[in-house]
């Protein structure tokens, strides 16, 4: 093989390599602390699941009861006190949209995580109760907007309420913790 050939042969892999250094080089100068990274790992991970069930409620994906309870429970897991620690100490660092309002308002963070994990728990349950189908007991119910919804509406207990509504109610009330938070304690990205 002459020289040219060969420098022809590996012009193509060393590019390759410029451009995987260059990529590992992006990502570290990118990088997070790692508990903003594990806090976006489960944050993704509750999208995920929510999206999940969501597609089962809407009818866009067949009713698995096993497939319900694990994103139900990927949500509890990820929620509640397991959440609440993600954010101890001083929040506002690089990468991470935590609001510094979480460390001034720390109760009421506290509470819409366990709020979430609560909601997470309900659905586990109606998944338990409903092996077969998601059927008329797992839907929202006559009057279940009034109830819960909404900002002038009697807010409800979660820890104490969640496994006696409909799951749908449950799901509802459980996206519905999620934007409060996010709209409280989350910084959007300019």
């Amino acid at each position: 093989m002459h020289v040219h050939a060969r420098v022809k042969t590996r012009a193509p892999l060393t590019l390759s390599i410029a451009a995987f250094i260059a990529a590992i080089s992006f990502a570290a100068a990118q990088s997070v602390p790692p508990n903003v990274a594990q806090r976006q790992h489960g944050m993704k991970a509750i999208a995920d699941a929510a999206k999940s069930i969501n597609a089962m409620f809407q009818g866009t994906s067949p009713y698995d009861s096993k497939l319900f309870k694990a994103a139900a429970e990927t949500i509890r897991s990820q929620s509640g006190t397991a959440l609440s620690a993600l954010f101890q100490g001083s929040v506002t660092t690089t990468g991470s949209k935590a609001s510094a309002s979480i460390e001034s308002e720390r109760q009421q963070f506290d509470k819409l995580a366990l709020d979430l994990g609560a909601y997470a728990a309900a659905l586990s349950v109606a998944a338990d109760r409903n092996p077969d189908a998601l059927g008329p007991a797992m839907r929202m119910q006559a009057g279940d907007a009034v109830a819960g919804g909404g900002p002038l509406a009697k807010k409800i207990d979660a820890a104490r309420n969640a496994t006696s509504m409909s799951a749908e109610h449950a799901f509802h009330l459980m996206l519905q913790t999620c934007t409060s938070c996010h709209a409280k304690f989350r910084v959007e990205s300019k």
